[in-house]
């Protein structure tokens, strides 16, 4: 993510290379079913800087304009119970904007019926513990989150991935999908729900898709 030059430390050379689809075929990671999924909000004249959305503005429209959020929220619930195959077999990870979204999202999918919780990288360990253990055993269906679970949480129960916040950057969006591919028993494939909607012109979606 730094951009740093790692290979240095090993002679410049790549001893060796496995890409996404490779992995999946040699049955080391699971297959995964994408769905793109349209989003009502309408994004293409949200402030663009730095190579992304300002997290303010995503919130205006994800969260405290009431009337669109709620709508996208109720949006985003229909169509999770509408691809996944049972949502009471459901082990998932929602990846949102920020906190706020992410309480948010937990307060209106409990609202609905599906059992929810949030971390955060303010998240204690005995919180994180606990809710890793609750996703496990299906007490909960749910973990909505921001950038906790980017990497080093191996939890291979995962079934299903919401991305409910454009996500700029390929590494970010890989590591959150890898979220969901490891192998565990009684898992056939990961569902991936990505919700698009329409966006600012610099965003580029076909970036997500090359590897």
């Amino acid at each position: 993510m730094d951009g740093a030059d790692i290979t240095k430390y090993f002679d410049k050379r790549i001893a060796y290379e496995m890409r996404l689809p490779e992995a999946i075929d040699s049955k080391l990671l699971s297959p995964f079913q994408y769905f793109g999924v349209s989003d009502s909000v309408d994004l293409s004249n949200l402030k663009w800087t730095r190579g992304g959305y300002e997290v303010s503005e995503l919130e205006n429209v994800y969260i405290y304009n009431t009337k669109i959020a709620k709508r996208r929220a109720k949006e985003i619930i229909t169509n999770t119970i509408k691809y996944v195959d049972d949502i009471e077999e459901v082990k998932g990870l929602g990846f949102c904007v920020s906190i706020k979204h992410a309480e948010f999202m937990n307060e209106e999918f409990n609202n609905a019926g599906i059992s929810s919780l949030v971390l955060t990288g303010n998240s204690k360990k005995d919180v994180r513990d606990t809710a890793i253990k609750k996703i496990r055993n299906g007490e909960i269906k749910f973990i909505f989150t921001v950038d906790l679970f980017n990497e080093g949480v191996d939890i291979p129960e995962i079934n299903t991935i919401l991305f409910l916040r454009p996500t700029e950057s390929l590494t970010i969006f890989l590591q959150q999908l890898g979220r969901g591919l490891r192998l565990s028993e009684g898992k056939d494939c990961l569902t991936v729900l990505d919700f698009i909607g329409q966006s600012n012109r610099n965003y580029n979606f076909l970036d997500k898709l090359k590897h």
